[in-house]
């Protein structure tokens, strides 16, 4: 065989050994790849924090609610997390929320202060758990969901499975699988990835009213994507850019949050001005019955216990 022939075959078996190699990484660490997977050491929770866990097998997935001192919680966001998020630092701007409006959110599994490995089912199921707590502790709240950037795939998916006042998705996307695949254009994902988030098959199920939130530039999850899955909703979707803001600093800004709780508070209006015209309306189906999760951090009556002593 020639000398060029060895060469050159020699050379495209390391170039094969290297997709291999690398679509191998890819496989075994997606699921901490997908979700920015980082445990976070154990911290005494703010004030105004009620503690929150039921049991996965490995250990326990965490959560927090927010209300004011004393206040009467009439309406909840139930807040769905982006990719790799501090949680607890988001709590910080729920000073932001007026009265009346409480906050529940939680961390995937295997992020935080959850344990467990991340994924698509684990995060849907585990967020459904979740809000049939928040049901129980506040029975006559009026939840409405907000994902954010990953956590609006698990948001539409929820939506199929209980029933919410409305939604709203912050930067969502259409397919996580097709927004990864654009920046790995070799490697074939539809085969190597477990975890796809099309939302856009998903969202045929939608029927609360939603409303999207755009950061003015994002180089995450690029405005075709959002438009895309926007285009393929159901139903109408009201549109908000938020001026001067990216795919990082939008859940930072007062205006969003402001936005959130606004168009939660004009929804539940609507909906009680018309019960009030028509009495004998149906009730809203009840959420589905499962399994109770089982306290951890807290007792039945949603008392907090330190996060620090339970690790």
């Amino acid at each position: 065989m020639p000398l060029t022939t060895r060469r050159a075959l020699a050379a495209a078996l390391m170039t094969a050994s290297g997709f291999a190699c690398y679509w191998t990484y890819l496989t075994l660490n997606q699921d901490r790849l997908l979700f920015d997977a980082r445990r976070r050491p154990p911290r005494d929770l703010p004030d105004g924090i009620i503690g929150y866990s039921h049991l996965i097998p490995g250990g326990v997935v965490r959560g927090y609610i927010y209300h004011a001192p004393g206040d009467t919680v009439r309406d909840l966001l139930f807040y769905l997390p982006g990719r790799g998020e501090d949680v607890l630092e988001t709590l910080q701007y729920a000073r932001w929320l007026p009265a009346g409006m409480g906050f529940a959110t939680y961390d995937y599994r295997g992020l935080g202060h959850s344990d467990g490995r991340p994924s698509e089912g684990a995060a849907v199921a585990d967020a459904s758990q979740f809000l049939l707590h928040v049901r129980r502790v506040f029975p006559d709240t009026r939840v409405h969901v907000v994902g954010r950037s990953l956590g609006t795939g698990v948001a539409i998916q929820l939506a199929d499975l209980q029933d919410f006042e409305s939604l709203q998705l912050i930067t969502p996307y259409d397919s996580l699988l097709e927004l990864v695949r654009k920046r790995f254009p070799l490697v074939p994902l539809r085969q190597l990835m477990r975890h796809h988030f099309d939302s856009i098959s998903h969202c045929k199920k939608v029927v609360q009213s939603t409303k999207v939130l755009l950061a003015a530039t994002d180089e995450v999850v690029p405005h075709a994507c959002s438009e895309r899955l926007m285009a393929a909703w159901p139903g109408p979707v009201a549109l908000q850019t938020v001026p001067d803001t990216d795919h990082f600093t939008i859940i930072e800004r007062e205006e969003t949050w402001l936005s959130l709780c606004e168009f939660a508070r004009q929804h539940s209006q609507a909906r009680l001005r018309v019960a009030a015209v028509q009495p004998e309306l149906a009730p809203r189906p009840a959420a589905p019955e499962v399994s109770p999760p089982q306290p951890v951090d807290h007792d039945e009556l949603g008392n907090p216990l330190p996060l620090a002593a339970n690790r």
